[in-house]
């Protein structure tokens, strides 16, 4: 009982922990090299057994066997050409019925007559078919990995014509872009044109008010002073007509103001009366005019002149010929 125990633990590795690690190691890889091979070599000596023929084919004897086992080989190769083909894709045709009419032929001579019994010859071999024998398992593989190759190329092709429709509607999308692009810069260079001519045209009537508005003040000045000169007196209406529709007596007064018209000098004073007028009154014209008060006794009970008295007075001195 020891012994066998003890063969038992040399044959089987890890049973025992005294074991040493190399005999493990070794043992494990003869297992896994035994697991390994063993499916093909089961297969190879399969095959082996099913395309081996027997040597005495020709003898009447075996004519009985050989024909089911035939017939059983062409069943297998039917089964095995539906199988792979995948789905939507046209079937082989059968090579069973060529082999059939090929064995015919074999057994007909030249003239289509067949050989007489009694010629003496060797024996007759019959035709065998090239079958290949494949199992169902190995079988369904291979159906599988066309279902797989079609499917991939289908995808592939999908793919494709996917990717030109897109690269199609990208050119057009792009050409629609580009010209949207073009179209919308055109636009924008005829607004900034239009924006650029109207902001010409502002300048150029700002100049032109401008320059008008320097005339009409320079025209304003010479007037007052051409009057003032010849009747030291002036209507600013008039001049506000003489100017234009548009001014105003309130602007001439202000450019009459601002043109150093009005004020004092030496013993010449200007001024601007309420009533829109511009008067020029000399110190010698002031004598005259108090004068001409005491004289025609102007002066109320008080002793006073009015300043309407003397306005009247001024303005008969100013206007007299």
């Amino acid at each position: 009982m020891a012994s066998i125990l003890g063969y038992l633990n040399q044959l089987l590795p890890f049973a025992t922990p005294g074991t040493p690690l190399v005999q493990d190691l070794v043992h494990l890889g003869v297992i896994c090299g035994a697991l390994y091979f063993a499916p093909h070599i089961q297969e190879w000596y399969r095959q082996r057994r099913a395309n081996t023929v027997p040597s005495n084919n020709g003898l009447p004897g075996n004519e009985q066997h050989a024909a089911p086992i035939v017939g059983a080989e062409r069943h297998v190769d039917n089964e095995l050409n539906n199988a792979v083909q995948p789905d939507g894709l046209i079937a082989a045709p059968d090579d069973s019925e060529d082999d059939e009419e090929q064995g015919n032929d074999g057994n007909v001579n030249g003239g289509g007559h067949e050989p007489d019994e009694g010629q003496p010859g060797p024996a007759r071999v019959p035709d065998m078919p090239n079958t290949r024998n494949v199992g169902a398992k190995k079988a369904k593989a291979l159906a599988k990995k066309e279902q797989r190759r079609a499917y991939h190329e289908f995808q592939r092709s999908q793919g494709e014509a996917q990717r030109a429709k897109d690269a199609e509607g990208a050119a057009e999308r792009e050409a629609e872009l580009g010209a949207e692009r073009e179209r919308r810069r055109a636009k924008e260079a005829a607004l900034e044109a239009k924006k650029a001519k109207e902001r010409e045209q502002k300048r150029e009537q700002e100049r032109k008010a401008r320059e008008d508005d320097i005339r009409k003040r320079e025209l304003v000045v010479k007037i007052v002073k051409h009057e003032l000169e010849g009747h030291r007196v002036c209507d600013l209406m008039k001049v506000a007509r003489r100017v234009g529709d548009d001014v105003d007596v309130e602007w001439v007064e202000k450019i009459v103001t601002a043109g150093g018209i009005v004020g004092r000098k030496n013993d010449v004073v200007t001024v601007i009366t309420g009533m829109g007028w511009v008067v020029k009154v000399s110190e010698e014209d002031m004598t005259a005019v108090y004068r001409k008060a005491i004289e025609e006794d102007a002066a109320d009970s008080d002793g006073r002149v009015s300043f309407e008295t003397l306005g009247r007075m001024v303005e008969e001195r100013l206007l007299r010929p």
